[in-house]
């Protein structure tokens, strides 16, 4: 059985890894596709600048979290135990590691890596054909093709000034450095990594950042317990996303929370906010380890709710939980503040237009126009509709599969699949062997930003393609 896996970032690592270490078929031979740059660390993963954190503790990262959630640990004790001491470590340094175990990795006998781009897969009866250096014909396609361009909101991409992807910052050193003033458009983590490069460099001339809504990621509060029965919940019939809110609001309350001190923190300004969030780690804790919580609940009930029930979530809920799911570190907040303070850093929200006019950038908000030497992109991926087909917006080979109807967008963002397999739903139905991770899929596999969130439902989306009547592991269906 042939095997081909695109891209060999996270996603492409973990579904290899685990076809390597628990799928025991004959003949079975995996095909890796990816640049030779990129293979091993994927986008965010990559060498860069030291002042690149990740929000996530140290001892929560790993690459195989269905065997050995200790395993990166385990591997710094060996490689570089100086590390542990740190509550939090760069993207480089979790990227060495990634390197380390794809090379260890394509090693085996029954591995091929093609240090080539995909650029377009047909669709057989049972045979699917993939475009790179050659053509290679497989039985299983499992598309890890990994993070989205950022989205060109003001269509700036033709400016010389305009930095539309901000990673490797590296690259980007001089101009940003050199700039009379930077201004970054979105509030997100990509956000604070910018900020935080200038600030490690000593960058002393203005940061102009830029929202519509001015709200900001939370900071990640201290470690905290609480008491959600999960299993229960996933299994609970006709539950309803007010009924998980519910859920949220009774167990913050237990522990002395008002529920509404969320928003009360949205409408605060941006210092205001983070100083107060800095004072009560505490508190924060428990909002994120209660709304981590019930993420596990969300994706496994997602299928089961109403179309109504979708929406609301996507219109109310999706930015606040986004912001409880992935905070940031209390350092980045401390310096954060200090650069506000100073009058160096501002955050401007209510943002119409931002256009370029003689030799700068305008910024246009509803409380004034600022103006910036540098802009940079800090949005995300546009995921809804026919964006994800814009050559703006999308990767060359996603928008070949849509335009070929081989993807089909979701009507709430993305791209269609079953779940929990992740096979792709196309116009002519389920391909069963052609599996989607990640980004693109993430009003499926809902509020999936993060390593171990991706990597934890790949086991069971291969074990899907492999069972036998007597349900042993290896045999194909």
């Amino acid at each position: 059985m042939k095997i081909a896996i695109v891209g060999a970032g996270m996603a492409g690592i973990g579904t290899l890894r685990y076809y390597i270490d628990h799928i025991n078929i004959d003949d079975m031979e995996i095909y890796i596709f990816d640049d030779r740059n990129s293979a091993g660390i994927g986008y965010p993963f990559g060498p860069d600048d030291d002042a690149l954190l990740l929000n996530q503790r140290l001892k929560k990262m790993t690459l195989e979290p269905w065997d050995d959630k200790k395993e990166y640990v385990k591997y710094l004790k060996e490689t570089e135990p100086e590390l542990l001491n740190h509550e939090f470590i760069t993207r480089p340094e979790f990227g060495e590691y990634s390197k380390d175990v794809f090379l260890e990795y394509i090693k085996d006998e029954r591995v091929k890596f093609v240090p080539s781009i995909v650029n377009d897969i047909d669709v057989k009866k049972d045979k699917y054909v993939i475009q790179a250096d050659n053509d290679y014909e497989v039985d299983v396609v499992h598309l890890c093709i990994g993070q989205l361009p950022q989205t060109d909101i003001y269509n700036l991409k033709d400016i010389k000034k305009y930095i539309a992807t901000p990673f490797p910052i590296e690259n980007h050193s001089e101009l940003l450095l050199n700039s009379k003033s930077v201004g970054i458009i979105g509030t997100n983590l990509t956000s604070l990594d910018i900020i935080m490069y200038l600030y490690k460099h000593n960058y002393k001339n203005d940061i102009v950042v830029t929202s519509r809504s001015g709200t900001v990621p939370f900071i990640r509060g201290n470690e905290a317990e609480v008491s959600i029965d999960v299993n229960a919940l996933k299994n609970k019939k006709d539950i309803t996303i007010h009924d998980i809110v519910e859920i949220f609001k009774e167990e913050t309350k237990r522990h002395g929370i008002d529920f509404n001190l969320i928003k009360k923190l949205n409408k605060m300004p941006v210092l205001e906010t983070l100083k107060y969030q800095l004072n009560h780690l505490d508190t924060l804790g428990v909002l994120e380890e209660t709304a981590e919580e019930l993420s596990e609940v969300l994706r496994e009930v997602w299928n089961d709710l109403s179309l109504e029930d979708k929406k609301y979530y996507m219109k109310h809920i999706k930015g606040v939980h986004g912001q409880l799911t992935g905070p940031f570190p209390k350092m980045t907040a401390e310096k954060i503040v200090e650069l506000i303070e100073a009058g160096q850093l501002t955050y401007v929200s209510g943002v119409e237009d931002i256009y370029y006019d003689d030799d700068e950038f305008v910024i246009h908000s509803e409380d004034g126009d600022y103006s910036a030497d540098v802009m940079v992109s800090a949005v995300g991926p546009n995921l809804s509709g026919k964006n994800l087909a814009d050559e703006n917006n999308a990767s060359p080979l996603v928008k070949t599969l849509l335009e070929k109807g081989v993807l089909e967008v979701d009507e709430l963002g993305g791209i269609k699949i079953t779940y929990p397999e992740f096979s792709v739903i196309s116009e002519a139905g389920v391909l069963e062997r052609m599996k989607l991770y990640g980004n693109l899929v993430s009003t499926t596999h809902i509020n999936n930003s993060g390593v171990n969130l991706i990597l934890k439902k790949i086991p069971q989306s291969i074990e899907e393609i492999f069972h036998g009547d007597d349900g042993e592991e290896g045999t194909l269906s």
